[in-house]
């Protein structure tokens, strides 16, 4: 299970491919199924299905406990492929939907302990970290980016990659050395070198998810919220509510807001200066394709797709080859309709209450798992992650959602999936 999710969360962040090149993007092919994807991730996925089918009766009670909007939505991603205008990518990217899933069933095998996720994120992020240290120090042509302010990016596509890696290794760290999971003499360095690897990426948007991350984390970790700390609560409320409203600003526009802006409501600020970044450009040229099939979607994993694609008038109009709207939920809105997006929102309701299940039956999980959620909901303002193939965010939400799901389901006596079965010798 280990190898399963360091494979999923740590691979698709390599720069394998164009390392000493200018390039900071995987391209179309590499992200919609290039055979070094298939090489790793076809077995990855079939040692998954090969232990779900060996603990079937287990999965299968799983399964039924998990959140069934997510169930639905791979279901209706894997049906735009009757209207697609490229159904081999649609097929190939519900069956990598099929497959995370797969791989976060396992998450929940009757073996594998409740914390063993956020441990195994935690030593594959600070690995990626360590090998990207060593890059810089070894070879700084490929592990620094002179065209981004020098900011490091190590073995990674960009420097925002290696500054996204480290803040959630710096969560993981803080919720492991507050829940005693690991020795403070491993902790603390650990912790100090994560924040290292966060400053040097020079990744504004990074260091504002992970103090928002962190605050979120602290919050949801209080057993009671009033009392005598009452008031230290709400002023910690407060400020979690202000970070996140930096952090949305901040990866739409690229700046921090002036105090004239502070004032204006948070959606005009979303739509103020697009000319700044040029992402609110994409969103309106998305949103055209959008009321083409408002309905059911043009098809999962099947805009975005280099030159030729349904998006070459965007390319042609930014003079570019963009990849995504750098919006999740106008990506979403754009490939599965209003269907699929309606499927969405319900899904992340259900989640919602999920964690305020867990809550009650572990507050530390609960904690980082709230900060997780909460931090991926920001990022897709300006980054398309939600069920977007293997992208790290995607990943993380769907193991998060199926292991909370498995919790949830255990805590509940009456209807605890049967004991494992026992293999035959």
């Amino acid at each position: 299970m280990s190898l399963l999710i360091a494979i999923c969360l740590g691979f698709p962040a390599l720069r394998t491919i164009d390392l000493f090149s200018d390039n900071t993007e995987a391209d179309a092919s590499y992200a919609e199924g290039s055979i070094l994807m298939q090489l790793v991730f076809g077995p990855a996925f079939l040692l998954a299905a090969w232990l779900v089918w060996r603990y079937s009766a287990w999965a299968a009670q799983i399964v039924r406990r998990v959140n069934p909007f997510l169930l639905l939505i791979v279901l209706w991603a894997a049906i735009t492929v009757l209207w697609s205008p490229y159904p081999a990518v649609t097929v190939k990217r519900s069956i990598q939907l099929v497959g995370l899933m797969l791989v976060g069933i396992t998450l929940t095998l009757p073996f594998v302990q409740d914390r063993h996720f956020i441990r195994v994120l935690c030593r594959t992020l600070t690995a990626l970290l360590v090998a990207s240290f060593i890059m810089v120090l070894v070879i700084p042509k490929i592990g620094v980016d002179p065209l981004r302010e020098g900011g490091w990016r190590g073995i990674l596509w960009h420097k925002n990659t290696l500054g996204g890696v480290a803040c959630f290794a710096v969560l993981t760290w803080v919720n492991r050395l507050c829940n005693k999971d690991t020795d403070w003499r491993i902790g603390i360095p650990a912790l100090l070198f994560t924040l290292l690897m966060l400053v040097m990426s020079r990744s504004s948007t990074a260091l504002i998810s992970a103090m928002t991350g962190i605050a979120i984390y602290l919050f949801a970790r209080r057993r009671y919220l009033g009392g005598p700390n009452a008031r230290l609560m709400a002023a910690l409320a407060l400020t979690i509510v202000g970070l996140a409203f930096l952090q949305i600003f901040f990866t739409v526009t690229g700046r921090l807001p002036t105090w004239s802006e502070i004032i204006r409501p948070l959606l005009l600020l979303l739509n103020k200066s697009p000319d700044l970044t040029g992402r609110t450009d994409l969103w309106e040229m998305v949103l055209l394709d959008v009321a083409r099939h408002p309905v059911q979607g043009i098809g999962f994993g099947a805009f975005w797709l280099n030159v030729g694609s349904p998006s070459q008038y965007i390319i042609d109009a930014v003079n570019w080859i963009p990849l995504q709207a750098h919006n999740g939920y106008i990506d979403l809105l754009n490939e599965l309709g209003g269907v699929g997006f309606g499927l969405f929102v319900a899904f992340l309701l259900w989640h919602t209450v999920t964690l305020f299940k867990v809550g009650r039956i572990d507050k530390e999980q609960a904690a980082i798992h709230w900060a997780f959620f909460i931090l991926i909901l920001i990022s897709n303002f300006s980054e398309s992650q939600f069920f977007n193939g293997v992208l790290f965010q995607n990943c993380l939400l769907i193991f998060s959602s199926i292991a909370l799901s498995a919790l949830v389901a255990r805590h509940q006596p009456a209807s605890r999936p049967p004991p494992m079965p026992v293999p035959q010798t």
